[in-house]
């Protein structure tokens, strides 16, 4: 068996009931199967929404001609660059 991890959350009676009969719609075989589903497209449409930049061609074009200006990093790269590693992103 995989690990899991458990989530433990108080909800308003109301919310509980409607998560209930939203699961039942859906065939889920349990709150618990909804509840992670939800969390599981949540969790990737926030993500793709925060971690992904798209831009139009023209916009791409401007920040490319701009990347292109100076090649030497200045103090506000540098200290992002710096913020980027101390946060662990790679």
């Amino acid at each position: 068996m995989s690990a899991t991890a458990r989530l433990d959350m108080r909800l308003q009676p109301s919310l509980k009931q409607d998560a209930e009969r939203a699961a039942t719609l859906v065939g889920a075989r349990s709150l618990t199967e909804f509840v992670v589903q939800a969390i599981r497209e949540k969790t990737a449409s926030v993500l793709e929404e925060k971690e992904n930049i798209t831009l139009s061609g023209r916009a791409f074009d401007h920040f490319m001609a701009a990347c292109e200006l100076d090649s030497r990093p200045g103090k506000t790269l540098k200290r992002a660059a710096s913020d980027h590693d101390a946060q662990g992103f790679s």
